[in-house]
């Protein structure tokens, strides 16, 4: 008897809704999602500072409906999304379990207090770690407020090694994780990226032929960093390397990036923001992903998008899937947040080195197959069925 599953999330993103498609078409689980709220098209653009629609079918292939959002301003933030009705959705036992994806919004505390109160199993999916660097007193405090509900979910999707190491901090038993890894559509991006016409992009980026190709994928704000890979390019020009930098996303820091570079005349080209559809482009011109986040990155999924299309990754150590799928000499370089001369000298070793960005961008590509849509789906349904057809253990808590 197939198992009928909701799931809750804020908004229709570009990376759940392939999960979602592939959840749909298991003969064990039925799906629905229920969304908090539609972002137009400027919020969508928010920190990337341009308006846009992600180009790639967001509602295609699964069930789904939009709740009632009273929230006066409806948004990104946590009062942006509250759907009252998701208490009454939960209590009316039309799911047998349901999916929730974090606690950063009041509806998804609704649906959580709905599930306790109702004895309706809930399956988190969130991907907080422990790599924020609070003060020891913040830790403490956090460890005794958190530690009151985070046992209390009946199973744990994990997005990866570190996830799993904050829910265990807070008091999670580890029998209830079923490993539910984020994930891309590798195929599409792999496809996308062989069809591209390498020669033609460089030459439109004015790229030299002889260039080894670094990319940075991602919004210009403080987070990100973007100015590190900038001066750590400068650092390898003025050591007379051969190299590049190509640099994809949009934000407020871009202009006084692109000013920078230009003040120097460092090989450096802004590409702007680039679409779904688009970006995979950038990874078949790219060497080399970097990504030099100095503030926690619960993952980065441009990770997985880079490596599906055989590119190795240099990630700074505050990076989520750092311990996951950068494995030094393997599939890339974790290197100090913040660090410049650090970052520079992990993207010397791969200037003017294509077998050994060949190398490790196959075992990059190798690694992410593990990290697909496939093998989440396969967690999911496994996690699903634990509780709802195992009620006894279900009701444990």
């Amino acid at each position: 008897m197939t198992s009928r599953v909701g799931i809750l999330l804020s908004h229709p993103t570009q990376y759940h809704s392939p999960w979602f498609r592939s959840l749909a078409t298991s003969p064990e689980i039925e799906i629905k999602v229920f969304y908090c709220f539609r972002p137009d098209a400027a919020e969508q653009g928010a920190g990337f500072d341009v308006s846009f629609q992600w180009d790639v079918p967001l509602l295609d292939g699964y069930r789904y409906a939009f709740l009632k959002n009273v929230a006066r301003r409806p948004g990104f933030n946590f009062a942006g999304c509250d759907t009252p009705e998701i208490t009454d959705l939960i209590a009316s036992r039309q799911f047998e379990a349901w999916i929730i994806n974090g606690w950063r919004v009041k509806s998804e505390w609704q649906a959580i207090r709905a599930g306790w109160k109702y004895g309706v199993p809930i399956l988190m999916r969130g991907d907080s770690h422990l790599i924020d660097h609070r003060r020891p007193h913040t830790r403490i405090a956090k460890r005794m407020i958190l530690g009151r509900w985070i046992p209390r979910f009946d199973r744990y999707l994990t997005v990866g090694k570190l996830n799993e190491d904050y829910y265990k901090f807070y008091g999670a038993d580890a029998s209830r994780f079923f490993p539910v890894r984020h994930s891309v559509d590798n195929e599409r991006f792999a496809a996308q990226a062989a069809a591209a016409n390498v020669v033609e992009l460089r030459s439109r980026w004015k790229i030299a032929k002889d260039a080894t190709v670094f990319l940075f994928a991602g919004k210009f704000v403080d987070k990100k960093r973007p100015m590190d890979a900038i001066q750590a390019i400068e650092n390898l020009c003025d050591g007379n390397q051969r190299v590049h930098l190509l640099m994809v996303g949009d934000g407020k820091l871009r202009g006084s990036c692109e000013e920078y570079s230009a003040s120097r005349h460092l090989p450096v080209t802004f590409a702007g923001f680039l679409n779904q559809s688009e970006i995979a482009r950038a990874y078949a011109c790219a060497d080399v992903l970097v990504l030099p986040s100095a503030y926690a990155e619960t993952w980065g999924l441009v990770v997985n998008e880079a490596m599906a299309c055989g590119v190795p990754a240099i990630v700074s150590d505050r990076v989520g899937c750092g311990p996951d799928l950068v494995r030094r000499e393997q599939t890339g370089t974790i290197v100090p947040a913040g660090n410049v001369d650090a970052l520079a000298e992990a993207m010397s070793a791969y200037a003017g080195n294509p077998s050994l960005i060949a190398g490790q961008g196959a075992n990059a590509k190798d690694l992410i197959a593990n990290y697909s849509l496939d093998a989440a789906t396969e967690g999911t349904v496994a996690a699903v069925l634990s509780v709802t057809k195992a009620p006894a253990m279900a009701g444990a808590l």
